[in-house]
């Protein structure tokens, strides 16, 4: 089962590691073996086996992945602070600090036990990813430790067995993707998906097995013609078939809505090179041979993944007219591609690196700070909450990805799903804050725009705009919600301030020296977190009463919006107080002939209220500035912005407005009609 091989004693293990390390490193994981053995001694494994089994075949998977002496040490060692008498100042004295911090990233946190699984999980989680940041081993021992536990799943309780594979499936294997640790991402998978959906997976495996002589057959066909082509302009490389595992197999059968022969039909082959500029010559070669699909191609040795992976993809109609996925890369891509980060330790004192290779003269390890690490930093938001840390940490995790350009045709990579907003906060935090709208591909779009693969962003920002809590809502990467949050936070932070000096000044004459001294010590706190802001937030005032109420909630149509100056109408409503409509709004009319309505009026000064206009004019250069110029000058809010162009030679605009008045709106709409070209400016009635 897997790509790695249980272990069952100490010579089979030791042998692997003095092979690959030397006799001197062998002896110092030795040592930690021994301790190990000694605190674990009496334990047992719920598979009746000795305890050592477990930190020994956690030892092998971190060598396997080319490790260091003293991470494979550690994986040892990982379970003796948590499980025995053993402290971590006894590591500390015996192994060095290096050794004792990397144990104590991967221990649990017993002072949240008797909390909820989820709250247990998530808080381990973000303890283990903040000992990441600093030292990244922390998490490839996790990872071996989970990997070998989910190996001996079986025999733990069902219910348990179902709870780890769905944790396994939406956490571990996605940081082992994000890690680039492939080997362990794709047995972390088929071990979870075996046991999440058995009889799943012993069908797939059985149809697979039937599968793999003809497979066998269809690879070595390409060998043949592939190796007379390529030996004709002497470039040597190997060529693999490529086998999916059979959770990647599933996935696209359930997620793709096809049939086990459609999706392993489509065959996949690894051409190895020695050199980057052979990665070029082989696609062309491929492309020559075979009729690539449109689409279906992508640089990643240009443009590595956030997780260093390099390689060239291409799909090609192969010899039967059958869809082949080729994969082209050199042999240290190709560790790279299989360990990830681990490849750090197996390339740290390599001689054998390709000088073209920017990514392993770098190294690995600094590359990947500077590719992930502020990533992982974005996940340490305090303010969030252990649901709400697992469903940022998740989304995050999702693998597909997007790459865009810059107006000067640098490549970003964002999530799948990431909007215009998100990659204005990726391009720099102050970009975000003061983002009005955007261009794809030359085409004005509002700030909650998908973005797309080839995609070329542009942000239009203004100094005045200012972020809207609204815009928490259309952000969707951990990294823009937090740099929002920091801002709302400062904001409140800083009228919390504005409010104390006040009273002070204020009440000066009647305040004695002493007392002005113990007000000077106090601080501003920060603000509580949102389960406790929550319970004291009042409701939106749009200074608007209720005739004959008092503290009745009110709320603005959504259909209307009516705001300040409009003819308004009340309609009670169960649970939510009253709603609040423009006397002629549609909806309004249709719901006075059954439900039961009540006078409202405005009422002074409120807060803004969102309101739509929609202009058309001409479609000439310089139109759509002079408007989002012309709104400004009332100063005015744009929440959202966005145009399109039409055959006819004309556009339309469209903006978000926080309004506060009905004659805020008319001095808005009147200052666009007097733009030269604009033909009209309207309130949307929705």
């Amino acid at each position: 089962m897997g790509l790695y091989q249980d272990i069952k004693d100490k010579t089979e293990l030791f042998d692997a590691i003095d092979k690959r390390l030397g006799t001197d490193k062998a002896q110092f994981i030795e040592k930690a073996y021994d301790v190990a053995y000694k605190m674990h001694d009496g334990q047992k494994r719920l598979s009746g086996e000795p305890y050592i089994i477990h930190p020994m075949n956690v030892a092998s998977i971190l060598d396997e992945l080319g490790l260091d002496e003293r991470a494979i040490a550690a994986g040892l060692l990982h379970d003796v602070v948590e499980d025995t008498e053993y402290s971590k100042e006894d590591m500390t004295r015996e192994f060095g600090e290096d050794i004792a911090d990397l144990v104590e990233g991967v221990t649990k946190i017993s002072e949240i036990k008797s909390q909820s699984k989820e709250t247990e999980a998530a808080e381990n989680i973000r303890k283990m990813l903040l000992a990441t940041i600093k030292d990244v081993r922390v998490m490839l021992i996790k990872l071996a430790d989970k990997t070998h536990n989910v190996r001996t799943l079986k025999y733990q309780p069902v219910e348990k067995q179902k709870r780890i594979a769905k944790e396994v499936l939406s956490l571990y294997a996605p940081i082992a993707g994000r890690l680039g640790v492939y080997k362990v991402k794709f047995e972390l998978e088929d071990l979870a998906f075996q046991s999440l959906h058995p009889e799943e997976y012993q069908e797939i495996k059985k149809r697979v097995a039937a599968k793999k002589s003809e497979r066998d057959e269809y690879i070595e066909k390409i060998k043949i013609i592939l190796k007379q082509r390529l030996a004709e302009i002497n470039i040597d490389a190997r060529i693999d078939g490529r086998a999916k595992h059979f959770y990647s197999i599933y996935r696209k059968m359930v997620t793709k809505e096809k049939s086990f022969s459609e999706i392993f039909d489509l065959r996949a082959v690894r051409i190895i090179t020695n050199e980057i500029k052979d990665c070029y010559g082989v696609l062309g070669i491929v492309h020559t041979l075979w009729t690539p699909i449109p689409g279906r191609f992508k640089d990643y040795i240009a443009t590595p993944k956030t997780n260093l992976y390099q390689s060239l993809h291409t799909t090609v109609f192969g010899p039967d007219g059958r869809p082949m996925e080729v994969q082209i890369r050199t042999k240290e891509m190709n560790a790279i591609a299989e360990n990830g980060i681990a490849a750090h330790w197996a390339y740290k004192e390599s001689a054998n690196i390709s000088k073209s290779n920017v990514v392993l003269q770098n190294g690995v390890e600094n590359a990947f700070r500077t590719k992930w690490l502020e990533v992982l930093k974005s996940w340490q938001d305090p303010s969030l909450d252990s649901k709400e840390f697992l469903e940022e940490l998740q989304y995050d995790l999702h693998e597909d990805e997007v790459f865009v350009f810059t107006p000067k045709g640098e490549i970003v990579e964002m999530p799948k799903g990431a909007t215009v907003l998100d990659y204005a906060f990726r391009i720099h935090t102050d970009v975000g804050l003061h983002a009005r709208g955007g261009k794809i591909n030359g085409r004005m779009v509002t700030l909650r725009t998908e973005l797309k693969s080839g995609d070329q962003v542009e942000i239009i920002t203004e100094k005045s705009s200012k972020p809207s809590p609204i815009w928490l809502r259309i952000v969707k990467t951990s990294s823009a919600r937090q740099k929002l949050r920091a801002y709302f936070r400062r904001l409140q932070e800083e009228s919390q301030k504005e409010t104390i000096a006040s009273v002070l000044e204020n009440a000066a004459p009647v305040i004695d020296e002493n007392t002005l001294k113990e007000i000077k010590k106090v601080k501003i706190k920060k603000p509580a977190s949102k389960t406790s802001l929550s319970k004291q937030q009042e409701p939106k005032e749009y200074g608007i009463s209720v005739a004959g109420w008092t503290d009745v909630p009110v709320r603005i149509a959504s259909c209307c919006t009516p705001i300040p100056g409009d003819e308004i109408v009340g309609f009670i409503t169960r649970g939510r107080g009253v709603s609040v409509h423009k006397k002629d709004c549609t909806t309004a009319l249709k719901q006075s002939e059954w439900m039961k309505t009540i006078p409202v009026r405005w009422e002074g000064p409120g807060e803004p209220i969102p309101v739509q206009i929609e202009v058309r004019a001409k479609d000439v250069q310089g139109i759509y500035l002079s408007m989002v110029e012309s709104i400004s000058t009332t100063e005015t809010n744009i929440l959202e912005a966005g145009a399109s162009s039409h055959p006819n030679g004309t556009l339309t605009a469209k903006f978000m407005l926080e309004v506060e008045h009905l004659d805020q709106l008319k001095e808005i709409l009147e200052n666009l009609r007097m733009i030269q070209g604009v033909i009209f400016a309207e309130r949307v009635k929705k």
